[in-house]
């Protein structure tokens, strides 16, 4: 889609930098969801147009209460369950010390199974809701912003982020603050929305899917990334790529909606995607060098 290029008339707007390229020339690209979706200009990234003329403070966005920790129970939590039990067993490779830090570790479900498996886990969490259910579990949390919060240098072996890096305005300070936070050979793990699903185009099933299925909430997420996009921004921080795994398991599809009705037409567009293969969720692990 021919895009506009951003503008402000009669004030200036100070733009967010792309946190891949450094530009700040954006120009808008289509809509998902009710939502403004812009390009880098520059290097093609898509970012939400409202993070990036408003600065819109995301912290706000997340301050859930006992409702939202019911609707995330009953459509959320047990395609979560499955990705954690499959893919802890995949990080026992980077176990020395057994430090590990989720940040953005909500109500502590990955934490507790996690800390069923024999590491030392910690949270950083700025909901204070999510904190104090994560507490009441026996989990660690920090209740902070996770650039500020006083962490030793060099002491985990694994930092995860499960659906949290495209709620930053400012990703690349927060992968920085990873490589500084852990130890020579210790992971960083990521999940995110795949964004090559946001490709426009106008073929009907595509269409519903980006709109109806697809798991990016876009008024919510600041940038979305594709596998190269994330990629391109760990190795700029040093980070040494280990494993992109774009292809999620049905049963990690997470089924939503309001009524009976709207959850059947996701549950058959979903199914539809999963068996077409197409873009959903992927994950990157990537490493700190051993000589940092």
């Amino acid at each position: 889609m021919q895009g506009t290029q951003l503008s402000s008339v009669g004030t200036h707007v100070e733009l967010l930098t792309c946190p891949n390229c450094l530009s700040s020339n954006w120009e808008l690209a289509q809509k998902v969801r009710r939502a403004s979706l812009s390009r880098c200009s520059n290097c093609g990234l898509l970012a939400t147009t409202h993070f990036l003329t408003e600065h819109q403070y995301t912290d706000k966005l997340y301050d859930v209460g006992p409702e939202n920790h019911k609707e995330y129970k009953a459509h959320y939590l047990p395609a979560r369950l499955a990705f954690f039990d499959r893919i802890l067993p995949k990080l026992e490779c980077f176990r020395n010390s057994a430090r590990l830090l989720e940040v953005g570790s909500g109500y502590g479900d990955f934490l507790e199974r996690a800390s069923s498996g024999g590491w030392e886990a910690q949270g950083v969490e700025i909901s204070d809701y999510a904190c104090r259910i994560a507490r009441s579990r026996g989990c660690k949390v920090y209740k902070a912003d996770f650039l500020t919060v006083p962490l030793v240098s060099g002491s985990y072996d694994l930092i995860a982020m499960w659906d949290v890096i495209e709620h930053f305005t400012d990703p690349a300070e927060i992968l920085r603050r990873c490589m500084q936070l852990l130890r020579p050979g210790g992971a960083l793990v990521l999940r995110t929305p795949d964004a090559r699903a946001l490709t426009h185009r106008v073929d009907l099933f595509r269409v519903a899917y980006r709109h109806l299925a697809y798991p990016a909430n876009t008024p919510e997420h600041v940038f979305h990334f594709t596998p190269r996009d994330l990629s391109s921004l760990l190795t700029r921080f040093a980070f040494e790529l280990v494993e992109i795994e774009a292809q999620s398991p049905w049963p990690e599809f997470v089924v939503s909606g309001n009524n009976a009705v709207v959850r059947t037409g996701r549950c058959l567009i979903l199914n539809f995607a999963c068996i077409l293969r197409w873009p959903y969720e992927f994950v990157v692990t990537a490493t700190k060098p051993r000589g940092a």
